[in-house]
């Protein structure tokens, strides 16, 4: 079972919106890749680097943006989608 934390809608609004004005399908690529990223955690959740204490990280294939995620239990939370540049600095603040 995988959740969200309420940021994560706030991160994934917040890329859509840039890309959409740059292209919309691009903006569509994205909300796809997420989904794809989200069945390759579902699938292995251990199997992504561990990043920062106990979160682990997968990179969206075709854009530069890591989905953050913990396991707990059987449960796998995302915490956060930030791109790969400011990621590293803001996922320690979350």
């Amino acid at each position: 079972m995988i959740k969200n934390r309420p940021r994560v809608y706030h991160d994934i609004l917040e890329a859509v919106d840039y890309l959409f004005s740059i292209n919309p399908k691009l903006a569509e690529d994205f909300l796809d890749r997420i989904e794809e990223a989200k069945i390759k955690i579902q699938n292995t959740p251990n199997g992504f680097q561990i990043q920062y204490l106990s979160v682990r990280t997968i990179l969206l294939r075709q854009f530069a943006y890591h989905i953050y995620y913990i396991v707990e239990d059987y449960k796998i939370i995302i915490l956060a989608v930030l791109h790969a540049q400011s990621g590293e600095k803001k996922i320690g603040k979350i």
